[in-house]
């Protein structure tokens, strides 16, 4: 019955996971836990997840797709460096000519996020990313500040869409920012 838990998706199994202290587990039952509340929570959210089940599609959590998607994860990485540092160790670590950086900060004036960031915090950033000898692409929320902290750097204009936002349809505008060149509006 042990392998029941991780072959069907259920609000009673999701909220048995979430409740369950991460740090009682294996690194592979952290891992199984955290797969499993991923695959059945509304939108992906790491914070503030609910059990989600479509009545048009169901489930978004196939246990048989499992060793496909770990498969095409670890295709995809080999080659890729994951840290879990500060930025700024992370850019002083690594940087180089031909290194590429992909920035992906809190949103300015989202608190969303574990530690948020503040117009201060986005000077400091831009500041780092001024003196990179590598190139970065760093993606924001399009506000008045933020374009002017990365005002000498290239910014396109993005148009998107949030999946776990409420209203789906709603369009939302970001920048992609970047020390090369970028084409001006992506779409």
């Amino acid at each position: 019955m042990r392998c029941l838990q991780f072959c069907i998706a259920s609000r009673t199994w999701f909220e048995v996971f979430e409740k369950q202290d991460p740090k009682t587990l294996s690194d592979i039952q952290r891992a199984a836990r955290f797969f499993y509340l991923q695959k059945n929570c509304y939108g992906g959210r790491v914070k503030s997840q609910n059990f989600v089940l479509s009545a048009q599609k169901g489930s978004n959590y196939n246990p048989h797709t499992i060793p496909m998607h770990l498969h095409l994860a670890h295709e995809r990485l080999l080659n890729v460096q994951l840290e879990c540092l500060p930025y700024q160790e992370i850019l002083k670590k690594y940087d180089r000519p031909f290194a590429f950086f992909y920035l992906d900060p809190p949103y300015l004036g989202l608190p969303y996020y574990k530690f948020n960031f503040g117009e201060k915090d986005f000077l400091e950033l831009a500041k780092e990313l001024n003196a990179l000898k590598g190139k970065f692409l760093l993606s924001l929320n399009d506000r008045p500040e933020i374009r002017k902290i990365f005002s000498d750097f290239e910014v396109a204009e993005l148009s998107v869409t949030y999946s776990s936002h409420p209203q789906q349809d709603r369009v939302f505008k970001e920048v992609l920012i970047a020390n090369f060149s970028l084409p001006p509006t992506v779409v």
